[in-house]
């Protein structure tokens, strides 16, 4: 069996090892061409919390496109994934933009927010300074259209919501699309996990772009225990428990999921763990980044169990202003 496996690794890794470099060079040319797409308003629904108002507000922080073999695995899932991230790579194709999605949750003991969006940074070679090489290898599978207007903190501020204001941003995971305005928030706590941490430079993050000796750093796998119910472990974000971090690792080794239970039914904030709503099933396509399939496809199942009124929030969804409207009402 290991022989095998062995033997169809092998082969997988020649076949991509030829394409790899005309794709990257493709794929930048694909990438650097597409027109830019702005963002929608934002969607907002006033949920009950343990009886008192619980503001979502679902903010586009810009768009992203990313290779076919990025959003539908084109390799056998049990591929490892070194052999999925060099198919990504060795991809010509671009798929559609989707969008990035921040989330605002106004609660009365502070503002919380999940994932940090996208900035215009990002487009700059400058700023690329310290690694360029890493900016070049990130920038030739992803590409990210998002204005200053359209960032996280220009978005805050239009709805009357100032850095301060921010209490916590919980980091999904450390994919530059999620981690983007991190540093316009100094006075926030931070969440992710050490797990995320150590892995960083394996799953392309950068987090030199937003991380500060000051920033504020929390690690939910550190500080998180036992959740009720909940096979993994999760910190809560507010007093009444009903905000919750988990580490849920699959997409990437140190990913978060969020959990909001309202009194109209839960909120899951899955980030990449699908990239629409309706992907979050064993049975759906899923992407080739993950870095443990098996995971992903786990929780997946989990998710998919749990017993309605409940709603899925991944960050790249087009239907989110939909799905967040149905779960208000």
């Amino acid at each position: 069996m290991r022989r095998k496996f062995l033997r169809r690794s092998g082969l997988l890794l020649a076949a991509l090892l030829l394409l790899l470099f005309g794709g990257l060079l493709v794929g930048r040319v694909r990438l650097a061409g597409l027109p830019a797409l702005r963002s929608g308003p934002p969607v907002e629904v006033t949920l009950q919390v343990a009886g008192q108002p619980v503001r979502v507000i679902a903010v586009q922080t810009g768009t992203v496109s990313i290779k076919g073999c990025h959003h539908d695995g084109c390799l056998p899932e049990w591929a490892p994934y070194p052999l999925r991230f060099a198919a990504i790579l060795a991809d010509p194709s671009l798929g559609a933009r989707m969008p990035i999605w921040s989330y605002v949750i106004v609660h009365p003991e502070g503002v919380h927010v999940v994932d940090a969006g996208a900035t215009p940074s990002y487009n700059d070679d400058s700023s690329w300074a310290p690694e360029r090489v890493t900016g070049q290898l990130v920038r030739s599978f992803i590409r990210l259209d998002v204005t200053a207007e359209e960032a996280l903190p220009g978005r805050l501020l239009a709805l009357g919501i100032g850095p301060a204001e921010v209490r916590a941003i919980v980091l999904t995971h450390q994919h530059i699309d999620h981690t983007g305005a991190v540093a316009s928030f100094p006075e926030a706590d931070i969440w992710t996990t050490g797990a995320e941490e150590d892995a960083a430079r394996s799953i392309g993050a950068a987090p030199w772009r937003w991380r500060e000796p000051t920033t504020r750093i929390r690690r939910v796998d550190e500080e998180g225990g036992a959740r009720d119910g909940l096979p993994w472990k999760g910190v809560a974000l507010t007093s009444d428990g009903r905000l919750e971090a988990l580490h849920t690792p699959g997409h990437t080794p140190g990913s978060v999921t969020v959990r909001l239970r309202a009194d109209q039914g839960e909120l899951w904030f899955v980030g990449d763990t699908s990239f629409r709503a309706v992907d979050v099933s064993p049975e759906a396509a899923t992407a080739g980044i993950h870095t443990d399939v098996s995971a992903v496809r786990a929780l997946q199942t989990w998710l998919r169990a749990r017993p309605p009124p409940r709603a899925f929030l991944p960050a790249h969804d087009e239907r989110v202003p939909e799905t967040l409207v149905d779960a208000g009402s």
